[in-house]
């Protein structure tokens, strides 16, 4: 687990033109088809209105091996991501990418799935950040189309879909494609992406959209009465000295429970996997 600090990622929406908000549209490449499958790539571009402001993309070593069913999709291999940084050294670097970015995606439940465990995993904390999935928006504007692929949809809206299956290729296609939907469908278009910016109901998001409910027991009703009374926990990983933390909040996912809290010793936002905790109490001082 990384020990480096993580400040949390904030999205605040203004009511205003969409052409003033800043977007980025993201992509992974992974191990496999699951979402506890390990990434292998992860790619971005910011954009605000016609312009890209900056685009990002890492190779990710997944620390197993890549299977060739894999390998086969996204041309990846073992030796391509050998030398990579592993997941947990890379995440920061887009946690800070997307700050304060309403985020584009197409069949984004995946990638958001894969991305949160990754984070989980890494210690770090889950971005509130909503996104946009050009996928379901295809399906929700009706679109006459053969399938809601990406490949499928940038040839209907005569995009040039790239490298197909390469992170930064896609990323980049699901940009163009958010465009043409505001463009060429115009007003509809922007209806659906406004009321899911605002509508949280709607919102698929990294928190509401990729944990699973969090079971009841005694560590969680601890946590849960910390979080409620601003009371400090000291919690102390396996091998490691105690912390005095506040917690913020609680994650379950993979069948793993995560508690994300403010560490008070550093002032950074860390998540800790409640499974390698050795100690956690509130704090009697």
């Amino acid at each position: 687990m990384s020990s480096a600090p993580a400040a949390a990622v904030s999205w605040s929406f203004r009511p205003t033109g969409l052409e003033d908000i800043p977007f980025v549209a993201f992509d992974t490449e992974t191990t496999g088809l699951h979402a506890s499958d390990r990434l292998v790539e992860l790619a971005a571009v910011r954009f605000r209105g016609e312009d890209v402001e900056a685009e990002w993309a890492s190779l990710v070593n997944p620390e197993v091996p890549i299977p060739e069913a894999a390998s086969a999709i996204h041309g990846l291999r073992d030796a391509d991501v050998g030398g990579a940084p592993p997941a947990q050294a890379v995440l920061p670097a887009f946690l800070g990418f997307i700050q304060g970015a309403a985020l584009v995606g197409h069949n984004s439940p995946f990638d958001v799935r894969v991305l949160a465990l990754e984070l989980l995993r890494a210690g770090l904390p889950l971005p509130d950040n909503p996104i946009l999935d050009t996928c379901a928006l295809s399906r929700r504007l009706g679109l006459d189309v053969p399938n809601h692929r990406l490949s499928t949809l940038a040839h209907a809206f005569g995009l040039r879909s790239g490298a197909g299956h390469r992170a930064l290729a896609d990323a980049r296609v699901a940009r163009e494609l958010l465009r043409a939907y505001l463009h060429q469908i115009g007003r509809a278009a922007e209806g659906l992406v406004r009321q899911d910016l605002t509508l949280e109901p709607l919102l698929l998001s990294f928190r509401r959209h990729a944990c699973e409910p969090v079971p009841d027991s005694p560590l969680v009703s601890l946590m849960r009465r910390a979080r409620a009374e601003g009371r400090v926990v000291l919690v102390a990983p396996a091998g490691g000295r105690p912390r005095p933390v506040v917690p913020r909040d609680l994650y379950a996912l993979g069948g793993t429970l995560y508690v994300e809290a403010d560490c008070l010793d550093d002032g950074s936002v860390r998540t800790f996997p409640t499974d390698r905790l050795h100690l956690a109490r509130l704090d009697r001082a």
